[in-house]
């Protein structure tokens, strides 16, 4: 499904936007799409190690990332790094930015990607004239905040078993299955385990027949 164009005015200036389109069934939400293929975009190639953007950079772009998968790291007050998210292919990313003034974090290339890159200016702009789609934008922020926290206090567990477990439960579908979208390595890095720690915390589940794993794909038994 492809929305089609429509036009706003800003400051008395009628706008009409360069429009890419965009499958609506690939966005986290159908709304998030509609305001999206209103909007002018612009186009980013971002390979494998590249920065889309720094922490402390001025925040100009909300991103939608066509194709690839871009790690948001934060570095802490502490001098460490903590892993905020890992966007892959279809989603948009750094939303919480377009309410500041500077990114939070950097975002990396883990392998070469494609952005596409919208005004931030626009966006706004286009939320104060339809009051609808800034409360269906404040529910998918909800949303990411409720997962958000899960993750911190899945990362509190100290037993390294019980948090692998306590994250596909909370991730699972109701036939208690997942179908991980980002690798292994990269849900080590989430739920704050080192990698090796995790690999061998996952073999044990299986080997205890409490978890099947096929590739991507983990179910509880």
């Amino acid at each position: 499904m492809v929305i089609k164009n429509l036009k706003y005015t800003k400051q008395g200036k009628s706008i009409e936007p360069e429009l890419q389109p965009v499958p609506i069934d690939l966005f986290m939400d159908e709304s998030l799409g509609k305001i999206l293929s209103q909007l002018k975009s612009s186009t980013r190639i971002i390979k494998k190690g590249g920065q889309l953007f720094l922490q402390g950079d001025n925040v100009s772009s909300f991103f939608y990332l066509k194709k690839g998968k871009l790690k948001l790291i934060r570095n802490t007050i502490e001098g460490g790094e903590t892993l905020i998210h890992v966007a892959v292919s279809h989603e948009t990313f750094a939303e919480a930015s377009l309410f500041s003034n500077q990114y939070h974090c950097t975002a990396f290339a883990s392998v070469d990607s494609e952005v596409t890159c919208y005004s931030k200016e626009d966006f706004l702009y286009y939320l104060e004239q339809n009051p609808f789609m800034m409360k269906k934008l404040l529910q998918i922020f909800s949303q990411q905040v409720r997962d958000l926290r899960a993750i911190n206090e899945i990362k509190n567990i100290s037993s390294a078993k019980a948090r692998i477990l306590a994250f596909i439960k909370n991730e699972m579908d109701a036939n208690q299955e997942l179908h991980l979208n980002i690798v292994l390595k990269d849900v080590a890095y989430k739920i704050g385990l080192a990698h090796e720690t995790f690999y061998r915390e996952l073999k044990k589940l299986e080997d205890e027949h409490i978890l099947v794993r096929q590739g991507s794909f983990l179910k509880l038994q």
